[in-house]
């Protein structure tokens, strides 16, 4: 990201804040409630900046997954995704791996959403059993 494109970002960020801020309290509990998710979630994205959870849907294309068809068929499931990947610690991980053409190959390590793709593309979980 080149430092143009960051200083743009981060400016985006700060007014997407400013602007959640000025929300009175019933506006803010509307928005969340309009979402589905806690107004302390809504607080936690807001955060996090409007480039929070992009991993998900490269992740899911490099997986032969259609986020569009998905969020049509699946609503809730996507929303769930999508929040569960804005919050996660292993975004920095998960971009690398994405830039790198790895993710393929490590997600299921480290991705809180990896259950949840396995089972969108029909595989199973690996057997532990230890018989």
């Amino acid at each position: 990201m080149s430092l143009a494109t960051a200083i743009r970002q981060w400016r985006s960020n700060r007014a997407c804040a400013r602007e959640f801020a000025a929300l009175g309290p019933d506006e803010r509990e509307a928005l969340a409630r309009d979402i589905g998710v806690p107004e302390d979630v809504v607080v936690r994205l807001v955060a996090r900046g409007t480039q929070a959870g992009a991993e998900l849907p490269r992740l899911m294309g490099v997986l032969a997954l259609d986020p569009d068809r998905i969020m049509h068929e699946r609503t809730a499931l996507m929303r769930d995704m999508s929040v569960t990947c804005s919050e996660c610690a292993a975004v920095a991980r998960c971009r690398r791996d994405l830039d790198r053409g790895q993710a393929s190959l490590t997600y299921h390590g480290y991705c809180p959403n990896a259950e949840t793709v396995r089972e969108l593309r029909g595989e199973r979980p690996a057997d532990l059993s230890f018989s």
